[in-house]
């Protein structure tokens, strides 16, 4: 059986994450390009409405996972830095999921973890506080 073609809008719906604050970073402006063509609503793939936030968390130092990490465990994974992912920051571990990336970095004198899940076309930045 021939592999359904998602439309530009269907691609981004079944990959929004469930329950964390996101933000889609376009790695391929045809597909940006698309989604407003269609009049998407682009806020709806901005839930952290931070920009100086979200772009201190862009230059944060990151270390990169193969998609496996999320992709095929059954349980929680510990990463050497002490950080725990799991299936429930991923919407969709396809196949199209290149890497995990996970960095830290401060922005107003608070500390913050962000995980950046890869994809062909596309990446979702999620970000977290840390607490002491």
């Amino acid at each position: 059986m021939a592999k359904k073609i998602l439309s530009p809008e269907e691609l981004v719906e079944t990959h929004k994450p469930k329950n964390v604050k996101f933000k889609y970073i376009f790695t391929d402006d045809s597909l940006l390009n698309e989604l407003l063509v269609a009049k998407y609503p682009m806020d709806t793939l901005d839930t952290i409405g931070d920009d100086k936030l979200t772009e201190a968390a862009m230059f944060a130092n990151y270390s990169d996972y193969e998609r496996t990490i999320i992709g095929k465990s059954n349980s929680p994974v510990f990463l050497d830095n002490g950080v725990v992912v799991s299936k429930k920051l991923v919407t969709k571990a396809d196949k199209k999921l290149q890497k995990v990336s996970i960095g830290f970095f401060v922005y107003n004198d608070a500390h913050y973890v962000a995980i950046k899940l890869v994809y062909e076309r596309f990446a979702i930045l999620e970000i977290f506080s840390l607490v002491k």
